[in-house]
Protein backbone atom coordinates (compact mmCIF):
# COMPACT_ATOMS: atom_id res chain seq x y z
CA UNK A 1 0.00 0.00 0.00
CA UNK A 2 3.08 2.23 1.11
CA UNK A 3 4.37 1.46 -2.59
CA UNK A 4 1.27 2.37 -4.22
CA UNK A 5 0.96 6.13 -2.72
CA UNK A 6 4.78 6.31 -3.28
CA UNK A 7 4.03 5.87 -6.57
CA UNK A 8 0.86 7.81 -7.01
CA UNK A 9 2.60 10.94 -5.72
CA UNK A 10 5.07 10.36 -7.79
CA UNK A 11 3.38 9.89 -10.85
CA UNK A 12 1.35 13.47 -9.87
CA UNK A 13 4.41 15.33 -9.07
CA UNK A 14 6.00 14.47 -12.36
CA UNK A 15 2.55 15.48 -14.06
CA UNK A 16 2.71 18.49 -12.38
CA UNK A 17 6.32 19.42 -13.46
CA UNK A 18 5.51 18.29 -17.05
CA UNK A 19 2.43 21.09 -17.32
CA UNK A 20 3.95 23.52 -15.53
CA UNK A 21 7.30 23.40 -17.74
CA UNK A 22 5.09 23.72 -20.74
CA UNK A 23 3.54 26.58 -19.45
CA UNK A 24 6.98 28.53 -18.17
CA UNK A 25 9.34 27.64 -21.42
CA UNK A 26 7.91 29.66 -24.63
CA UNK A 27 7.30 27.10 -27.76
CA UNK A 28 10.26 26.75 -30.11
CA UNK A 29 8.84 25.67 -33.41
CA UNK A 30 12.02 24.76 -34.52
CA UNK A 31 12.16 22.30 -32.37
CA UNK A 32 9.27 21.14 -33.32
CA UNK A 33 10.31 20.53 -36.88
CA UNK A 34 13.48 18.99 -35.99
CA UNK A 35 11.04 16.32 -34.03
CA UNK A 36 8.65 16.37 -36.68
CA UNK A 37 11.65 15.52 -39.51
CA UNK A 38 12.31 12.77 -37.04
CA UNK A 39 8.94 11.10 -35.84
CA UNK A 40 6.12 12.63 -37.77
CA UNK A 41 6.98 12.94 -41.44
CA UNK A 42 6.65 9.33 -42.26
CA UNK A 43 2.92 10.02 -42.16
CA UNK A 44 1.98 13.58 -42.65
CA UNK A 45 4.55 14.11 -45.00
CA UNK A 46 2.67 11.82 -47.54
CA UNK A 47 -0.80 12.63 -45.75
CA UNK A 48 -1.49 8.66 -44.83
CA UNK A 49 -4.34 8.27 -43.11
CA UNK A 50 -5.66 11.75 -43.46
CA UNK A 51 -2.84 12.97 -41.78
CA UNK A 52 -2.68 16.95 -42.07
CA UNK A 53 0.39 17.67 -44.42
CA UNK A 54 2.61 20.80 -43.67
CA UNK A 55 1.97 23.29 -45.48
CA UNK A 56 -0.88 21.97 -47.06
CA UNK A 57 -4.29 24.88 -46.44
CA UNK A 58 -7.02 22.25 -47.62
CA UNK A 59 -5.79 19.78 -45.36
CA UNK A 60 -6.21 22.24 -42.43
CA UNK A 61 -8.66 24.29 -43.30
CA UNK A 62 -11.41 22.58 -40.99
CA UNK A 63 -8.25 22.15 -38.05
CA UNK A 64 -7.08 25.44 -37.78
CA UNK A 65 -10.41 26.82 -36.42
CA UNK A 66 -10.32 24.57 -33.68
CA UNK A 67 -7.47 25.88 -31.75
CA UNK A 68 -4.09 24.57 -30.78
CA UNK A 69 -5.06 23.46 -27.46
CA UNK A 70 -8.13 21.27 -29.12
CA UNK A 71 -5.43 19.85 -31.52
CA UNK A 72 -2.88 19.52 -28.85
CA UNK A 73 -5.57 17.47 -26.64
CA UNK A 74 -6.31 14.99 -30.16
CA UNK A 75 -2.49 14.51 -30.00
CA UNK A 76 -2.88 13.11 -26.74
CA UNK A 77 -6.01 10.67 -27.09
CA UNK A 78 -4.82 10.09 -30.70
CA UNK A 79 -7.19 11.04 -33.09
CA UNK A 80 -8.00 8.26 -35.97
CA UNK A 81 -5.09 6.04 -36.97
CA UNK A 82 -2.65 7.77 -34.35
CA UNK A 83 -1.25 6.39 -31.82
CA UNK A 84 -1.92 8.24 -28.88
CA UNK A 85 1.41 11.22 -28.41
CA UNK A 86 1.93 10.13 -32.48
CA UNK A 87 4.41 7.37 -31.44
CA UNK A 88 6.22 8.23 -28.37
CA UNK A 89 4.67 8.47 -25.19
CA UNK A 90 8.04 10.15 -24.03
CA UNK A 91 7.52 13.23 -25.48
CA UNK A 92 6.83 16.08 -22.85
CA UNK A 93 4.10 18.67 -23.38
CA UNK A 94 6.37 21.31 -24.59
CA UNK A 95 7.84 19.00 -27.83
CA UNK A 96 4.25 18.22 -28.51
CA UNK A 97 3.10 21.83 -28.38
CA UNK A 98 6.00 22.59 -30.22
CA UNK A 99 5.36 20.21 -32.81
CA UNK A 100 1.75 21.55 -33.45
CA UNK A 101 2.73 24.84 -33.61
CA UNK A 102 5.49 24.62 -36.07
CA UNK A 103 2.64 22.47 -38.43
CA UNK A 104 0.29 24.80 -37.83
CA UNK A 105 2.81 27.65 -38.96
CA UNK A 106 3.98 26.13 -41.83
CA UNK A 107 0.41 26.68 -43.47
CA UNK A 108 -0.06 30.40 -42.23
CA UNK A 109 2.95 30.66 -43.52
CA UNK A 110 2.81 29.07 -47.11
CA UNK A 111 -0.38 31.11 -47.14
CA UNK A 112 1.71 34.42 -46.41
CA UNK A 113 3.75 33.52 -49.14
CA UNK A 114 1.79 33.15 -51.25
CA UNK A 115 -0.47 36.56 -51.24
CA UNK A 116 3.64 37.53 -50.77
CA UNK A 117 4.04 36.45 -54.44
CA UNK A 118 0.36 37.18 -55.86
CA UNK A 119 0.97 41.31 -54.92
CA UNK A 120 4.11 40.71 -56.35
CA UNK A 121 3.47 39.47 -59.35
CA UNK A 122 0.77 42.17 -59.34
CA UNK A 123 3.40 45.01 -58.80
CA UNK A 124 5.64 43.90 -61.62
CA UNK A 125 2.81 43.62 -63.66
CA UNK A 126 1.90 47.10 -63.11
CA UNK A 127 5.93 48.65 -63.31
CA UNK A 128 6.40 46.74 -67.01
CA UNK A 129 2.61 48.33 -67.71
CA UNK A 130 3.83 51.96 -66.66
CA UNK A 131 7.31 51.52 -68.62
CA UNK A 132 4.96 50.56 -71.33
CA UNK A 133 2.73 54.17 -70.59
CA UNK A 134 5.71 56.71 -70.52
CA UNK A 135 7.76 54.46 -73.72
CA UNK A 136 4.47 55.13 -75.70
CA UNK A 137 3.90 58.77 -74.57
CA UNK A 138 7.55 60.02 -74.97
CA UNK A 139 7.23 58.74 -78.47
CA UNK A 140 3.75 60.43 -79.42
CA UNK A 141 1.87 62.63 -76.21
CA UNK A 142 4.53 64.56 -74.70
CA UNK A 143 4.33 67.78 -77.55
CA UNK A 144 1.18 68.88 -76.08
CA UNK A 145 1.08 66.99 -72.63
CA UNK A 146 4.66 67.96 -71.45
CA UNK A 147 4.02 71.63 -71.59
CA UNK A 148 0.10 71.70 -71.02
CA UNK A 149 -0.40 73.05 -74.85
CA UNK A 150 -3.62 74.23 -75.62
CA UNK A 151 -5.73 73.12 -72.49
CA UNK A 152 -3.83 69.39 -72.43
CA UNK A 153 -3.48 68.21 -68.78
CA UNK A 154 0.48 68.46 -67.81
CA UNK A 155 2.36 65.89 -67.03
CA UNK A 156 2.55 65.84 -63.36
CA UNK A 157 -0.10 68.75 -62.43
CA UNK A 158 -2.63 67.93 -60.25
CA UNK A 159 -3.82 71.69 -60.80
CA UNK A 160 -4.16 70.85 -64.80
CA UNK A 161 -6.09 66.77 -64.01
CA UNK A 162 -8.05 68.67 -61.18
CA UNK A 163 -11.55 67.47 -63.93
CA UNK A 164 -9.99 64.12 -65.58
CA UNK A 165 -8.45 62.29 -62.88
CA UNK A 166 -11.05 61.18 -61.02
CA UNK A 167 -13.22 60.25 -64.40
CA UNK A 168 -12.50 56.14 -64.74
CA UNK A 169 -10.12 54.95 -66.77
CA UNK A 170 -12.79 53.86 -69.69
CA UNK A 171 -14.38 57.60 -69.73
CA UNK A 172 -10.55 58.91 -70.38
CA UNK A 173 -9.86 56.37 -72.86
CA UNK A 174 -12.87 57.39 -74.93
CA UNK A 175 -12.06 60.56 -74.95
CA UNK A 176 -8.89 59.97 -76.48
CA UNK A 177 -10.33 57.76 -78.81
CA UNK A 178 -12.95 60.29 -79.81
CA UNK A 179 -10.69 63.39 -79.46
CA UNK A 180 -11.34 66.32 -76.83
CA UNK A 181 -10.75 69.97 -77.48
CA UNK A 182 -8.00 70.34 -79.46
CA UNK A 183 -7.07 66.72 -79.48
CA UNK A 184 -7.39 64.95 -82.56
CA UNK A 185 -9.16 61.85 -82.77
CA UNK A 186 -6.54 58.95 -81.34
CA UNK A 187 -4.35 61.76 -79.96
CA UNK A 188 -3.36 62.20 -83.72
CA UNK A 189 -1.78 58.37 -83.66
CA UNK A 190 -4.05 55.74 -85.33
CA UNK A 191 -1.79 52.92 -85.05
CA UNK A 192 -2.36 52.35 -81.47
CA UNK A 193 -4.87 50.12 -79.66
CA UNK A 194 -7.06 51.01 -76.54
CA UNK A 195 -5.09 49.37 -74.29
CA UNK A 196 -2.05 51.28 -75.26
CA UNK A 197 -4.10 54.55 -74.49
CA UNK A 198 -4.75 53.13 -71.18
CA UNK A 199 -1.25 52.19 -70.73
CA UNK A 200 -0.31 56.04 -71.12
CA UNK A 201 -3.31 57.47 -69.35
CA UNK A 202 -1.68 55.58 -66.71
CA UNK A 203 1.13 56.20 -66.75
CA UNK A 204 0.59 59.73 -66.76
CA UNK A 205 -2.35 59.55 -63.93
CA UNK A 206 0.88 58.16 -61.85
CA UNK A 207 3.00 60.67 -62.58
CA UNK A 208 0.35 62.66 -60.04
CA UNK A 209 1.17 60.45 -57.38
CA UNK A 210 5.00 60.36 -57.93
CA UNK A 211 5.73 63.68 -59.16
CA UNK A 212 7.42 62.18 -62.26
CA UNK A 213 8.11 64.69 -65.02
CA UNK A 214 8.98 63.20 -68.68
CA UNK A 215 12.66 63.80 -69.83
CA UNK A 216 12.38 66.36 -71.86
CA UNK A 217 10.81 68.94 -69.86
CA UNK A 218 13.36 67.96 -66.98
CA UNK A 219 16.20 69.49 -70.34
CA UNK A 220 14.65 72.20 -70.71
Amino acid sequence: MKKLIISTLFSVLCLSAWNVSAEDKPLDPAAGKRLYETYCFMCHDRGLSNAPRPAEKADWDKLLPLGEETLFKAVIDGPGHMYPKGISPVWSEWELRSMIRYMMDTVTDADSQKQANTASAADKERHLQLLHGRKLYEQTCFKCHDYGDLGAPKLGSLESWAGSKDKSMDALARSVIDGKNHMYAHGGSNSLSINEFKSMIEYMLSSLEKGWVSPQRECQ
